[in-house]
């Protein structure tokens, strides 16, 4: 008995530790990211904590790729792309050269026309030659990164996804929110081959129930992209958000185009609202690989509508990685009318999660500038993060001692009227 609880014990040593090294091989980090004693050894996070070099790159001014107020910006491996505009005003994509912020192209365009779009917001494919576009109720338009247009795919279903990834072989789509297909066919992720034929789904996983009728709604507010959206929700409503209030005390917070999928290292990743775990799409099915430990913060799926009772539960939004880090922003009391934004990095190589209040500042130790605004990650793994020119100069009003700072020179010549600046940090 005492040699073969020996043998047992040694058996799964051995399995551990085979597991732990085709993790490494693989890069798929199994781990868990503790949420709940992160929220109760809340963390002020400075600009080290996310790399140790700054790069900054201001936008080139030029009558042609004049940025509007309140952007999203989208950092390539070689460019970088500014949105703004809504429903409600004029719609631009311009594209800009990441090494030296030189403007290259507006692309795209809004109207009717068979070429135009009707939302500006962007995806790119994998090799970043075109940016595609949605075109309702069922197209996305692309354009190459000249601002050329290059074509549509025509997709079989009857809507479109929120978000898309772009590969070699196929399109992949998360149908969330008000994309989220009928009741009958219900699924999340729906692959299609370059056509937009679907060819594959993986199933919704959230439980079955009856779908909302127009005369539930007792008023909606629509939040639009860059600006208050992303004040209370942080970067999951950086895009834009629609909050929508039901009879009997229910409450529905939909992101356009938050991102759910995403790809790293040669893996995809998938991340439900409300479900817990990170998911690893391989051969379309969905294989757990990372867990959000939320305990006594626990919101249940099934009363993810729910005001009542919810006040201290924690929605998972907005979800990011690279090499290091998971980075990750949560909201404690979505439904509710005070809503509390934190901001999260997980280490992959220590297992340690780090948490802090959005309202408290992340101080810039590194180069002593304003304080930093993370926006997601790059496609090279960078941290992201935009200024517009204005709010630059009214902190450096308070802040004169900067223009001699030598690792701020790009403050020279800088006024309230030009473009945006962009931040990297890696």
């Amino acid at each position: 008995m005492y040699l073969s609880k020996i043998f047992f014990y040694f058996f799964i040593a051995c399995l551990l530790f085979f597991v732990s090294c085709k993790n490494q091989e693989k890069n798929i980090h199994s781990g868990i990211i503790d949420i709940e004693q992160g929220l109760q050894n809340l963390t002020r996070l400075k600009t080290s904590d996310f790399g140790k070099t700054i790069r900054y790159i201001p936008l080139e001014t030029t009558n042609d790729g004049l940025v509007g107020r309140n952007p999203v910006v989208k950092v390539l491996r070689d460019y970088i792309v500014v949105e703004y505009g809504n429903q409600y005003s004029a719609q631009a994509c311009l594209l800009f050269h990441k090494d030296d912020g030189r403007f290259i192209a507006e692309v795209g365009h809004s109207g009717q026309d068979p070429e135009s779009f009707t939302s500006h917001f962007s995806w790119t494919d994998e090799t970043e030659t075109f940016l595609y576009f949605q075109r309702s109720p069922n197209q996305l338009v692309k354009y190459d990164m000249q601002g050329n247009y290059g074509g549509n795919v025509r997709f079989s279903t009857s809507s479109l996804a929120s978000y898309y990834l772009l590969n070699d072989s196929e399109i992949i789509g998360y149908f969330g929110g008000m994309n989220q297909q009928g009741k009958t066919n219900s699924f999340s992720i729906g692959f299609f081959d370059r056509d937009g034929i679907l060819i594959d789904s993986i199933p919704s996983l959230f439980p079955e129930t009856t779908p909302m009728t127009p005369d539930e709604v007792v008023n909606a507010n629509i939040l639009t992209a860059g600006g208050r959206g992303r004040e209370i929700f942080g970067i999951w409503g950086y895009t834009g958000t629609m909050i929508l209030n039901y009879k009997n005390d229910r409450r529905q917070v939909i992101a356009s185009n938050a991102a759910r999928i995403w790809k790293h290292d040669g893996n995809i990743r998938f991340k439900e609202e409300f479900v817990d775990t990170l998911y690893t799409i391989s051969d379309r099915k969905l294989v757990p690989s990372i867990v959000f430990n939320t305990g006594k913060y626990h919101w249940p799926v099934e009363e993810r509508l729910s005001t009542k009772n919810t006040n201290e539960r924690i929605f998972i939004a907005d979800i990011s990685e690279n090499n290091t880090f998971v980075f990750f922003q949560c909201i404690k009391g979505m439904n509710s009318d005070a809503p509390v934004l934190y901001t999260g990095l997980y280490n992959k190589h220590t297992g340690k999660t780090r948490i802090s209040n959005n309202s408290d500042a992340i101080e810039d130790d590194l180069t002593h500038f304003i304080p930093f605004t993370p926006l997601g990650l790059s496609t090279s793994g960078e941290f992201v993060s935009l200024v517009e020119a204005y709010k630059i100069m009214e902190w450096m009003e308070e802040h004169p001692e900067a223009k001699n700072n030598e690792k701020l020179t790009f403050l020279k010549g800088l006024d309230g009227e030009m473009n945006p600046v962009v931040i990297l940090i890696e």
